[in-house]
């Protein structure tokens, strides 16, 4: 009985032992800091894959597609005075949290969301897109806010309380970033 109770027992600290040697490594996977480059890595990842710049978004208003609707997020009068080509208006900036995501919710949701607000460096497209995020409604960043839009991209926009629609000649450049060229590093 004795040399059947050690064999359980040394079972047991084996046992026991694979368990503990399966949470360390996984602990040291999954919670040591990341390296610069992983870090480096991760945020161009994201980047990518959340943000349009404005001159993917006009050529493929050009081509007859739409990547997504896009959102200006500023005041209705400064909308009025000039917004990009196709976007519509939700003044999150003058809304509560539930007054902004009950507007996004009442957008066609097709296609995902595209936001901009004052300039690129402004955060209101940032903290919009953060708060629809936790309501599950997903979006994506313009690079451009209007500073830079009615700067470089002055031939895509129109005043109004409407939309508008793409109206250029095929020469047209767009913006100051044209790629001559297709591929995974165009504009």
């Amino acid at each position: 009985m004795m040399g059947e109770e050690k064999g359980k027992l040394a079972a047991l600290c084996i046992s026991a032992s694979v368990i503990f040697g399966i949470l360390a490594a996984y602990a040291v996977v999954n919670y040591l800091p990341k390296s610069q480059l992983d870090a480096a890595k991760e945020f161009y990842d994201i980047e990518t894959a959340m943000s349009v710049s404005p001159s993917d978004y006009i050529y493929d208003l050009k081509a007859g597609t739409r990547a997504g609707l896009v959102v200006d997020l500023r005041t209705p009068a400064q909308y009025n005075a000039g917004h990009l080509v196709t976007s519509v208006n939700v003044p999150a900036g003058q809304m509560s949290e539930e007054q902004i995501v009950a507007a996004f919710r009442r957008l066609p949701s097709d296609k995902p969301f595209i936001t901009y607000c004052y300039s690129s460096y402004c955060m209101l497209s940032r903290k919009v897109g953060k708060t629809l995020a936790d309501k599950g409604i997903f979006s994506k960043h313009l690079t451009a806010g209007w500073l830079e839009i009615q700067r470089d991209y002055s031939g895509y926009v129109v005043n109004g309380s409407e939309p508008g629609s793409l109206s250029v000649s095929e020469n047209e450049t767009v913006g100051v970033c044209d790629p001559t060229g297709e591929g995974e590093f165009g504009c």
